[in-house]
Parts: C-alpha cells; structure tokens; sequence
C-alpha cells in the first residue's frame, strides 16, 4: 500500500526533471547584402532587426552588391561596367537549403544588351548601380540609373543634370546571367548639375512597385509603378534626409514597410505602415559589426 501511495510522488519527480522542450528557430526571412571596403557581406535575420552572417557565404569583392531570392537560388549582382556590346558585371549565385545554408555555383558574368547605348557611352561615373527583382512572370529584372551632365544635351531641362531610370529583363532559360534592355526610359529625374540621386532600389510594394533613390537635396525620393518595365510615377521626397542606399521590404503578414539605409557608417532601420512622410529620426542604428558604404535589404522567400 505505501508503494502504492509513492507512485504520483515519483511521477511527479519524473515530470520535474524531463527538460523544457526548445522553441522552434524562427525562419530567417531578411536578407541583407552590405558593400564595405570593397567587398560584400551577406546576413539574414528572422525579425528585420538582429542580423547575422549568411551561413555558407564567403564575403567577395564588391562594390554595390543588390540581390534578390528566386526559388532556391539566391543571386548577388555587382555594378556592371559598360563594353562594346552594352554593360557587363560579376555575379554570384548559391543555392539555399531549406535550412538556409548557402551553396556556391560556379563564378558568372551577366551581360546587358543595352537597347540605346549613345547614352550609355556618355553616362557619368557612378552610372549603372544595379537594383534587382522578380517580376510578375518569374523574370529577374535590373533597374539601373544613367547620369547625364548639362554638356551632354542629354537632358530635358537646359543647364541641369538628368538621371534616366531604364530596366532589363532576363532571357529566359539563362540563370540570371544575360538581359535584354527594354525600350525608354522607366523615368527622367532632372537636377542641378552639383547634386545627385543615388543608385535607386526596386521592390513589391503594397500595391504594385516601388523604387527608392536618396537625392536631390539628400530626401528620401519615392517612384511608382504597376509595372516595373513601364513608366514610373514621381512620388516625391518622402523623408527630408533620407538615408544613403536606401531599401525597403513590403511585410504583408504585419503590413508595414521595414526600410534600411546608411547614416553615418551605420547600417539603420524604419517601419513604416506608408511610404509617405517618414520623419528621420525613425531610422534607428542596427547592430550590425561594419561600417558599411551601402545596404541592400529583400524578402528571403522564393
């Protein structure tokens, strides 16, 4: 009978003993390309806000690294320089487990064939930074600017310098390695010569696309489109002093938008439920360990 009576005791005991289950890691669904020094360094983060390094991923050389995830490849582009036959630049592509562990394909080339390159060969340094995307058919698209200065009469208004927003879109069946430019110019953003727009970023947005450029006067400038090969609309400054290399992320599960930039060498963080009216003191240091000359953040998901 009194063993009979220890028995819950001793159940009990047991169940005090028997360890707390784990959680469950969150899925990492940011990925961050960050260019420093001259080379690139990739992170991923679950919650948009504590990153850490890619698992797999080497840090290559780089100057403005964009990516983005398609299926379970995920593609690093670098800024193309122009060639006799249109632009042609470095990528690297991995293949991403289910874990998130990152493996390296062969080192690749992709070419763009430009479908006006008079305005190409008279682009001013700095020109053909790339943003990339997956369009609505499954295509990766490269949006890139080309500066023009006042001499090149290239530019709508007179005396002033001009970036024209033009787009490429990938030949199927090439992995993401050769483009078509598609006609026109998506937009044309005039300025004074002595300013500058910075390389934009291209991204699905709440209803359509989005593209985010720093400049002129340092605001934070925001384009639309329903299309990210059509004509964009000039939605204007949207932050008086936007961050450098700005981008962003549409998270439909908690509707907002997580934009991340450069402020002085620090990589920062903004949500925002609209694009519109973003007050500079909402972007908020990251600790991320580098001093970074650009960013580039997009959706870890197929």
């Amino acid at each position: 009978m009194r063993a009979w009576l220890l028995l819950p005791s001793v159940a009990a005991a047991l169940t005090l003993v028997v360890p707390a289950a784990e959680p469950a890691a969150r899925p990492p669904r940011f990925l961050l390309a960050l260019a420093a020094g001259g080379s690139a360094a990739l992170y991923e983060s679950a919650d948009g806000i504590r990153f850490a390094a890619a698992p797999g991923y080497a840090p290559g050389p780089a100057t403005s690294p964009a990516l983005v995830r398609r299926g379970s490849t995920v593609y690093l582009y670098d800024a193309p320089q122009l060639t006799a036959d249109g632009l042609q630049g470095s990528v690297r592509r991995f293949s991403i487990s289910a874990s998130g562990l990152l493996t390296e394909q062969l080192a690749a080339a992709y070419r763009i064939q430009l479908a006006a390159p008079g305005d190409a060969a008279r682009a001013s340094a700095g020109s053909f930074a790339p943003a990339v995307a997956v369009d609505d058919a499954g295509a990766i698209v490269i949006l890139y600017a080309v500066r023009l200065e006042p001499e090149t009469n290239a530019c709508p208004v007179a005396g002033q310098a001009c970036v024209k927003l033009r787009t490429a879109t990938e030949v199927t069946g090439s992995d993401g390695l050769d483009f078509t430019g598609d006609a026109g110019n998506r937009i044309v953003l005039s300025f004074p010569a002595a300013d500058a727009i910075e390389a934009p970023s291209l991204f699905r947005s709440q209803k359509g696309w989005s593209a985010l450029a720093r400049g002129p006067d340092g605001c934070l400038h925001l384009l639309t489109a329903a299309d990210p090969h059509r004509a964009y609309r000039n939605g204007g400054c949207i932050s008086d002093s936007g961050p450098e290399t700005p981008s962003a992320v549409w998270d439909a599960r908690l509707r907002e938008y997580r934009l991340y930039g450069v402020v002085d060498g620090k990589v920062v963080r903004a949500v925002a439920g609209r694009l519109s009216n973003v007050a500079s003191s909402r972007f908020r240091p990251l600790a991320i360990p580098a001093q970074p000359s650009g960013v580039r953040v997009v959706p870890n998901a197929p």
